[in-house]
């Protein structure tokens, strides 16, 4: 079971409390006025010095020190992930992922996985699951070529877990080569299928569309569990953005002219009106500073605040070799976590900050004193735990049909003719009786 700290604002002042507890701890819930640390502008000279003097600095609140050491009494072989809610802004900026206990950093320790609360708290209702896991791949970034992620999201979708749980990655691009070597996968695959290896991965390919609707149709069609986008993360007015390039874009830098990040610009609210038809359960970033939250608050803590159930974005600017590296040990580790809850039980809890603790130990390697990289990697979720169940294919799509009514009916203005009212209430108790029915 999750620990979990928060902090809150007032006014210019950040307090800090302990949230959630497996234990009974006393004064759980007390919140207490707290210092910030600095926030580095690159690294600290010691990540492990930094990362006591956050344990020290969490260790002043005694309730908050209490539940730190449950936690890190817990045994190899064990998890108690830690969890910071971050109401506050400033909070958000500290690179909590560097925690270290006095003995090692916790986010690299699977007994210690790290991640981030958003600060709008949204109920995620228990999602239905019949495989395959579908993995939508958005690859299209400016001077970032995808064909090395494409690869690790291939080989993810063929190692054993994957070929148990079943697996189908759909890729959509507008660079030529990778939709070429894409192509050629699908055609391996579907030769392998045919040729009695039914356990192989579904891949499908789509070239990127040059605008917001058409990309919200490809990806809404695809239905995706776990969206991966590969493009640059910005700050546009002020807001958080993410952009990708389109084959226009291609074309145009062929030609030696400027295309900048790209010219299909996102900003959260609209990467949250692509991806709420579609429902999935997790989105990656990958592109620099889509988890930065200096300016302003991060992008991948927007899509959770607006009640994406969870996304994971890098913290400051990363070079392609490292978001690559990040992508290969990633997926395997997602589709492990998946396959483990579907056997697990009937309603089983996904926590997705287990999975990121292979691609940390990956960036890693050695000596995580020098190679930084794995404290760039920030996870965001929602307050309450993600979890699935088995069910029909009927039952998901009735579930997904139920969540679009409920929102559409929360989002009428209080002028709405009651015709209008009354047809979309009756849509609505029809769905729920057609989902009482389908259920054994």
């Amino acid at each position: 079971m999750r620990t979990v700290v928060a902090f809150e604002q007032r006014g210019t002042r950040t307090l800090v409390k302990l949230a959630v507890c497996p234990v009974t701890i006393p004064d759980l819930g007390k919140l207490k006025y707290t210092t910030l640390p600095a926030v580095p502008d690159d690294r600290p000279p010691s990540l492990a010095d930094y990362g006591e003097a956050l344990r020290a600095l969490l260790a002043k609140h005694r309730p908050v020190a209490r539940g730190l050491d449950n936690a890190f009494a817990q045994k190899i072989g064990t998890a108690s992930p830690l969890y910071f809610h971050m109401v506050s802004t400033p909070a958000d900026a500290v690179p909590w992922e560097q925690l270290h206990n006095g003995e090692r950093f916790c986010a690299l320790d699977g007994r210690w996985p790290i991640g981030r609360i958003a600060r709008i708290e949204q109920d995620v209702e228990p999602r239905g699951f019949v495989p395959p896991l579908r993995i939508v791949a958005v690859l299209s970034a400016a001077e970032r070529d995808g064909l090395t992620q494409l690869a690790g999201l291939v080989r993810a979708a063929t190692t054993l877990d994957a070929r148990e749980l079943g697996v189908h990655l759909h890729v959509i691009s507008a660079q030529k080569e990778l939709l070429e070597a894409a192509r050629a996968a699908e055609r391996e695959e579907a030769y392998l299928r045919a040729d009695g290896q039914t356990d192989r991965p579904v891949i499908t390919v789509q070239a990127l569309p040059g605008n917001e609707q058409d990309l919200s149709s490809c990806i809404t069609a695809a239905r995706p569990h776990i969206l991966h986008l590969l493009g640059h993360g910005g700050i546009r007015a002020n807001e958080p953005v993410f952009s990708l390039l389109t084959k226009a874009d291609y074309a145009a830098q062929k030609a030696g002219e400027p295309v900048g990040m790209g010219s299909l610009v996102l900003p959260a609210q609209s990467l949250v009106r692509i991806l709420k038809p579609c429902a999935p359960w997790l989105v990656v970033l990958s592109g620099c500073q889509t988890a930065a939250a200096v300016e302003t608050r991060a992008l991948a803590h927007e899509l959770v605040s607006l009640g994406i159930p969870a996304a994971v974005g890098m913290r400051r600017k990363v070079v392609l070799s490292v978001a690559d590296r990040f992508c290969r040990a990633l997926y395997p580790a997602v589709v492990s976590l998946v396959l483990a809850a579907v056997h697990d039980g009937e309603m089983p809890v996904i926590d997705w900050a287990s999975a990121l603790t292979p691609p940390r130990l990956a960036l890693a390697g050695a000596d995580p004193e020098r190679a930084d990289a794995w404290t760039d990697p920030v996870l965001y979720v929602q307050h309450n735990p993600f979890r699935v169940f088995p069910t029909s294919s009927r039952k998901v799509e009735l579930t997904g049909y139920l969540r679009f009514w409920l929102e559409y009916r929360d989002n009428l203005p209080d002028t709405t003719d009651p015709r209008v009212m009354d047809y979309v209430e009756t849509r609505i108790v029809q769905t729920r009786e057609l989902i009482s029915e389908d259920s054994p």
